[in-house]
């Protein structure tokens, strides 16, 4: 909120002072933002709202107005051209009467659910505004609306009477506030915020050049600077008789606002450490993604050409393409693998379902080995020789090693003792006997048999 915020021009001359007396934590409010200038251009609200609120607390005769004049209007002024001057039309809108009352209710009570109801768009920035206002605000009384024709029909621009009652304060504070009002498809009014004074040095929504020029030209016109200077006169005429009021007005009210322009500095700063963290978080993760699917598709374009090999010996399989690499493991002859790259003698293979190593390519070959013919069973001997039968029950002669097969240097199955029996199962011509005893199966020289 502000006090002749449509505003004081270069007419009000007699008002200047020295600014860091007469602005108090205003002055401490603008070193803290020179100090934090970073982070500043990412909140994009503290210095406006500093300004907005000294000049409606005191610091008006010292801060020039909040829009920037255009070209066409600067060069107005330079040759001595005054703007249109449609006359004020007083009160005579209910319906805009009754949006700009409820209006200045939902601010006094930091009602923002409300206030974006009324007004649009409004920014996270004048809502935490508004909530901070609103703690010293009880409310605002004996509104006025001072409409002229805004660019289009059924828009209108609006210099808005107030008088703040601060808490704890017995005297109102005189106040002017220019709106913008638009109307909806719908028939209704509503507060165009892209054209509020908060907004117009924040620049946080995009403004129509031909609207802005036409407020630029309404701030110069002689009745609305004539209604600035009557304010104003009224505003320090209730500091001179409050002692309270100048106290809350010059000390207490920037003090605040320096306080919560620091609070919004170090979220700003902490939003910008938080985008940028998750920034390199989203990087890092589509680079890993990347390097993943680069690996996949490196994969599969190994599998597609790799080939079926067979180790012709058995052959260490290395670690790296190099004799003296580490082993991790051996391939047994005629084993098959996978051989996805021949290079400098060395065969790059699948080894363990997943793992890869060397094997000298010497060793290896596309082509599968023979199939081998599985071993024969001794011929059984003929029925006139000194063998036994199958089926034949036999007793051993003196204890003895059944072995896994021909041979006393064959695995040992099972030792028999003198006098146990053994079933045979077939005779050889080689002087043994497989037989069964008990659960094992092996071999026993036909000799100890009878």
């Amino acid at each position: 909120m502000s006090n002749q915020t449509n505003d004081v021009n270069g007419k009000n001359t007699n008002h200047n002072t020295d600014t860091n007396e007469t602005l108090g934590g205003f002055a401490q409010a603008v070193e803290f933002c020179k100090r934090n200038i970073r982070y500043i251009a990412v909140a994009g609200l503290f210095i406006v709202l500093v300004i907005v609120l000294v000049k409606f607390m005191g610091g008006g005769k010292t801060v020039s107005d909040l829009e920037t004049p255009t070209e066409t209007q600067a060069a107005m002024t330079e040759a001595g051209a005054e703007p249109a001057n449609e006359s004020y039309e007083k009160d005579v809108y209910p319906e805009i009467n009754q949006l700009v009352s409820s209006y200045y209710t939902a601010y006094a009570n930091g009602d923002n659910d409300t206030l974006v109801t009324l007004a649009d768009p409004v920014s996270d920035a004048e809502k935490s505004y508004i909530t901070m206002v609103s703690q010293y605000v009880e409310g605002y009384q004996n509104i006025s609306c001072y409409t002229k024709k805004g660019l289009t029909d059924g828009s209108y621009i609006v210099s808005v009477y107030l008088e703040m009652k601060f808490k704890d304060v017995e005297t109102v504070a005189p106040g002017l506030e220019r709106l913008y009002i638009s109307k909806r498809e719908d028939g209704t009014y509503y507060i165009n915020n892209q054209y509020g004074q908060f907004n117009a040095r924040m620049k946080e929504f995009e403004m129509d050049e031909q609207v802005a020029e036409k407020i630029a030209e309404f701030n110069q016109q002689e009745d609305v600077m004539a209604l600035q200077t009557e304010v104003w006169q009224k505003y320090e005429s209730a500091l001179a008789s409050d002692e309270k009021l100048k106290t809350l007005a010059e000390t207490t009210m920037p003090d605040a606002v320096t306080v919560w322009g620091s609070e919004q500095v170090a979220a700003a700063k902490k939003a910008e450490e938080e985008k940028a963290a998750a920034e390199e978080a989203a990087k890092k993760a589509a680079e890993e993604e990347a390097a993943k699917k680069a690996a996949e598709e490196k994969k599969a374009a190994e599998l597609a050409s790799a080939i079926p090999v067979y180790a012709t010996d058995k052959v260490n399989v290395r670690k790296e393409a190099s004799e003296t690499a580490d082993v991790l493991g051996q391939l047994e002859a005629g084993a098959q693998t996978t051989c996805f790259e021949t290079k400098d003698g060395w065969c790059r293979i699948d080894y363990n379902g997943g793992q890869q190593g060397y094997v000298k390519a010497e060793y290896m070959s596309t082509e599968a080995p023979a199939a081998q013919a599985p071993a024969e069973e001794p011929a059984a001997p003929p029925a006139n020789s000194n063998g036994f039968a199958e089926g034949t029950v036999l007793t051993i002669k003196e204890s003895v090693n059944i072995r896994k097969s021909m041979g006393e240097d064959a695995e040992k199955v099972a030792t028999a003792f003198a006098g146990e029996k053994v079933t045979v199962i077939m005779s050889y011509a080689e002087g043994w006997t497989k037989v069964t005893y008990g659960d094992k199966t092996g071999f026993i020289k036909t000799e100890l048999l009878q």
